[in-house]
């Protein structure tokens, strides 16, 4: 039935592409969160790379510290509610062998969590400011509990990054700003899945049912550094322009990945055992550029305006790759270019206004529409995304307890439709090689910060 272990260990290893990549937070720009600060996701980000308002601008555009004054500090915190449900009668797969999968969609698999940041600045003369920013920029997490019909392709998953900034901004003392951040980042992603032995079966002829499922657990970590570059123009006194550059960067997360029950060839037969080994997953965070305008309409009216592009189509549907020697159970290399399908590059539109009601509150209001990195054709349980639009409201309450600024949100995303799911594996051999279903998505956002210049 076999010519030799190796040979077996071979085809076995085709099948096991068990891909641990991306998104958080149910954000369709992939893996980024935006919502940095309650003052300016208050306006959706309209042209929060030209409007300062307090010490998140680093997070923005560090070149915005040069408009504080003194010494700066905000903390805050988002939290995002996110009922997201797969319709169980819209929902089906097949596993390897063609045989139908029995689950449901998944229920609702996006737990509620909350995402804080603190930033400080410090105005050190006439024409230089420092500052730190501590923040939480990329993630992704859900479960979709052990009853649902895609498992064999992702069925719990957390990916958590956290970002320390450094920072400075120089001016020209004639309304021209620079400023720059070296972001040290941190990441950490763990992912737990039932694994499909039934291509195995079908390659090698075995009887159904003769292997168990298996499981997975895949665990890993790394640090790298991205750099942003600001630039802030005061074009007049009602008008300001601004513009950031993020460099993107790449982690190599490195771990261990663990499958139980994994079919292993003996002198006494075909056991399955558990193995272990020393992965890596690469994942691609893309570069950005992005634009604002500012501009004081009246002496009660602010509007904004921006815009973010995001290099997506650097990153794609990577697999976990093993760093033993000689591998056993995960693939030594990447798969070719012909069998990952990348993402397409982003735009994402804001445009916003403030309303000073009275001299120590306002109203903000903001409306943006992103566009997803991920298509029909690459989007699966693990990237579930699509383009959205989004509104938010919110409030900014100045000179309280101590001359502190408190600024609050809440704002609700609104897709065009249900979100379509139509996933086949590239590899036939490669585990579940169908799944279909229709998503029920309806994401809140809301936050607090707090502000004040010492």
């Amino acid at each position: 039935m076999y010519s030799s272990r190796s040979g077996f260990v071979k085809e076995f290893r085709s099948v096991l592409l068990v891909s641990v990549f991306t998104p958080l937070v149910a954000s369709a720009g992939g893996l980024s969160n935006s919502d940095q600060s309650a003052s300016t996701s208050a306006v959706s980000n309209a042209g929060s790379v030209a409007n300062p308002e307090n010490a998140s601008t680093i997070f923005f555009n560090p070149a915005g510290m040069s408009q504080l004054s003194g010494t700066n500090i905000s903390l805050g915190a988002i939290v995002f509610e996110i009922d997201a449900v797969g319709r169980d009668s819209q929902t089906s797969a097949t596993r390897a062998n063609g045989d139908p999968v029995v689950g449901d969609g998944g229920g609702d698999h996006v737990k509620t969590f909350a995402v804080p940041n603190a930033y400080l600045t410090h105005e050190v003369n006439d024409w230089l400011d420092v500052g730190l920013g501590v923040y939480v920029p990329y993630g992704l997490g859900f479960d979709y509990g052990d009853a649902f019909a895609g498992r064999y392709i992702g069925d719990e998953i957390e990916l958590v990054s956290y970002g320390v900034s450094p920072s400075f901004a120089v001016n020209s003392g004639e309304g021209f700003s620079l400023g720059g951040s070296i972001n040290v980042l941190y990441a950490d992603a763990e992912q737990r899945n039932p694994v499909d032995f039934s291509g195995i079966e079908s390659r090698f002829s075995l009887p159904r049912g003769t292997l168990n499922d298996g499981y997975a657990t895949l665990e890993g970590d790394d640090v790298a550094l991205e750099f942003t570059v600001g630039l802030l123009w005061q074009a007049t006194p009602e008008t300001s322009l601004g513009l950031a550059a993020r460099t993107g960067t790449e982690f190599n997360l490195k771990g261990t990945g663990t499958i139980n029950n994994f079919p292993t060839l003996s002198a006494s037969g075909l056991t399955q055992t558990t193995v272990s080994e020393q992965i890596e997953v690469p994942i691609t965070i893309p570069q950005s550029l992005s634009v604002g305008l500012a501009h004081q309409w009246s002496d009660t009216l602010e509007l904004l305006a921006g815009a973010t592009w995001a290099k997506w189509s650097d990153a794609s549907a990577l697999s976990v790759v093993s760093r033993e020697k000689t591998p056993a159970a995960f693939p030594a290399e990447q798969p070719s270019e012909e069998q990952v399908q990348s993402w397409k590059d982003t735009w994402q539109w804001r445009v916003g206004a403030i309303w000073q009601v009275a001299p120590t509150w306002s109203l903000k209001a903001g409306y943006l529409f992103d566009e997803s990195p991920v298509t029909i054709e690459t989007r699966s349980p693990l990237t579930p995304f699509d383009d959205y639009h989004q509104v938010s409201l919110g409030a900014q309450i100045r000179d309280l307890a101590g001359d502190w600024t408190v600024d609050m949100f809440v704002a609700r995303v609104f897709y065009e439709g249900d979100i379509s799911i139509d996933y086949k594996a590239t590899d036939p051999l490669q585990g579940q090689t169908s799944f279909k279903s229709e998503y029920d998505v309806v994401p809140w956002t809301a936050g607090l910060q707090l502000s004040r210049e010492f």
